[in-house]
């Protein structure tokens, strides 16, 4: 039992120390880097202001989005010990399938090549559960009623991306997770080695560049469009928007978190107009 209230002490420690560090952890939404980013999106997009909403709207979900931020924020560090299982079946699970069919030797260390293709196996794996976890949230009627919590509000924050009940993030991460694993399970296999994934300050490296690329304004009111051959592979701010929308014609497309390549693949697919403005929330 005291050892149950140390793990429980300890993550709430170790959640509290993450809070501080809103602006220099590389997880962040709030990192340093990723917030000039968006600085310089929301500059460039200042004059299209008047489609962002009003200002009572903000004013309005900013409750309820810190305190599931709040919430949510905590819940890596509270629910570790699974993940960390999940993560090792996942990996235990793709070894095993791909060293039946790979029969490979024992690998010396893993060089760069191999390690950059474990970050990118973990990072395709992870972002391929998220889709398949969100379109279930759509696809089941009493999945959908927790799930509405994210689509409800009329405008759209950073913090928005935190705007779920707890248990539903929990699938989210728990689905990320198993997949993570999964993917350098199957590297680890083909290599005949265990294979780290390639971090750079303790974050995928993949992940990393995703989080520059405009990631914290998938929820936010600036209508950043990618060009359109990077919009066949990349999950754009602006396409992000169109999941959000009420329009009839927008629901239940781009479930995709990071790729647009799943969304492409199960015909979920919507690449809006570069000028496409669109009201946010599920009307009635």
């Amino acid at each position: 039992m005291a050892e149950q209230g140390t793990a429980w002490d300890r993550a709430v420690d170790d959640w509290l120390v993450s809070l501080a560090g809103l602006l220099t952890a590389p997880e962040s939404v709030m990192w340093w880097p990723g917030l000039a980013v968006g600085l310089a999106g929301l500059g460039w997009f200042w004059r299209d202001r008047q489609s962002w909403g009003r200002a009572v709207d903000y004013w309005r979900e900013l409750p309820v989005d810190a305190g599931c931020f709040l919430a949510n924020s905590a819940l890596p560090f509270l629910l570790a010990p699974w993940l960390f299982t999940l993560s090792l079946i996942g990996n235990r699970v793709g070894t095993a399938l791909a060293s039946a069919f790979s029969g490979a030797p024992q690998a010396d260390q893993p060089g760069w090549a191999l390690l950059l293709m474990a970050a990118l196996a973990a990072f395709v794996a992870g972002d391929f559960a998220l889709y398949w976890t969100h379109r279930m949230f759509h696809a089941v009627p009493i999945l959908w009623r927790s799930h509405r919590l994210h689509h409800a509000p009329p405008v759209l924050t950073p913090l928005t991306a935190f705007r779920f009940w707890p248990w539903e993030q929990a699938v989210h991460l728990s689905g990320n997770m198993l997949g993570q694993g999964l993917g350098l399970g199957l590297v680890a296999g083909l290599a005949g080695a265990q294979v780290p994934a390639l971090t750079v300050l303790g974050v995928n490296a993949f992940m990393l560049v995703w989080g520059l690329a405009f990631a914290h304004l998938r929820h936010s009111p600036v209508p950043l469009p990618f060009p359109r051959v990077v919009s066949g592979w990349l999950i754009s701010p602006q396409m992000h928007q169109l999941h959000h929308s009420m329009a009839d014609e927008h629901r239940d497309r781009n479930f995709g978190t990071a790729l647009a390549i799943w969304d492409r693949m199960f015909g979920t697919y919507a690449l809006p107009a570069k000028a496409e403005r669109f009201r946010f929330g599920v009307g009635e």
